[in-house]
């Protein structure tokens, strides 16, 4: 039984993937980041130094469960890192659930309907393509550039949350949307001017940007050496398997980054 937040059902549901070759296990999250995506879907591991998720294995629970009572223990920082893929599943999939979660308050993110939802959508995607071959990775919008942000200030011993890095990760993917030609320059100014009200951006000089550059390269959705992002042809509409240079992938970390000014 994993009774934590997203470290302790990753990490509780990858021993018990392995150890002696697998055991059944329940995850009972306690944070709203477990509750809306580390601890459904099946996916468990654990980083390898900067790198994020390097070892696991996708074994599926016997049991989730969620229990918003636990909310009430939370920080208003930890919350906001359970928000931000909530928004994350809005982006990819649900325009309408993009405008519900428009909130007025961090009490607005502890009303079971909102969990229900943003965990639909992930357990939707996922029953279809629990190996990640295909739609699934619809879910990693925003973590190919938030992990490296992740790592990295992991690392340098300055961390952030997961899901504040995603809420970076989804800016700076936003934009390279919007430069491939997928998204509209309005569906971009809405979604950015939402995430930076919220998420603050840490400061970054050149030769840590082209450090983040060199951690995405060992992301490990790359294919055949190429960084490989999901992105958004709209708000609720997510594009899967959109390949990105260095030069895209420094120049969004470059507007990301200015925003700070």
């Amino acid at each position: 039984i994993n009774l934590g937040g997203g470290v302790v059902t990753d990490m509780g549901g990858f021993i018990a993937s392995v150890f002696k070759r697998g055991l059944e296990f329940i995850q009972i999250p306690t944070t709203l980041l477990g509750m809306v995506d580390a601890a459904i879907g099946g996916k468990t591991g654990i980083d390898l130094g900067p790198f994020k998720n390097q070892l696991g294995v996708f074994q599926q629970p016997l049991h989730v469960i969620v229990d918003p009572a636990f909310l009430g223990t939370l920080s208003e920082q930890e919350l906001m890192n359970g928000y931000a893929e909530m928004l994350k599943h809005a982006l990819i999939s649900d325009k309408s659930l993009w405008n519900e979660l428009q909130i007025s308050s961090v009490e607005d993110l502890q009303v079971l309907d909102l969990i229900k939802r943003s965990t639909s959508i992930k357990m939707s995607i996922v029953e279809k393509d629990p190996l990640e071959q295909n739609i699934r990775k619809l879910l990693n919008f925003g973590h190919t550039l938030g992990h490296a942000i992740e790592g990295f200030l992991l690392e340098k011993e300055d961390p952030i949350g997961h899901g504040h890095a995603v809420a970076l990760g989804m800016i700076s993917e936003t934009y390279l949307s919007y430069k491939k030609g997928l998204l509209s320059q309005a569906d971009m100014n809405e979604i950015v001017a939402r995430l930076i009200a919220i998420y603050p951006i840490t400061e970054m000089s050149d030769d840590e940007i082209e450090q983040l550059v060199q951690l995405c390269r060992n992301d490990k959705k790359n294919e055949k050496n190429k960084i490989n992002c999901s992105l958004l042809s709209a708000i609720g509409k997510g594009e899967i398997d959109q390949f990105v240079s260095e030069a895209e992938v420094r120049e969004a970390f470059q507007f990301l980054f200015s925003l700070n000014q």
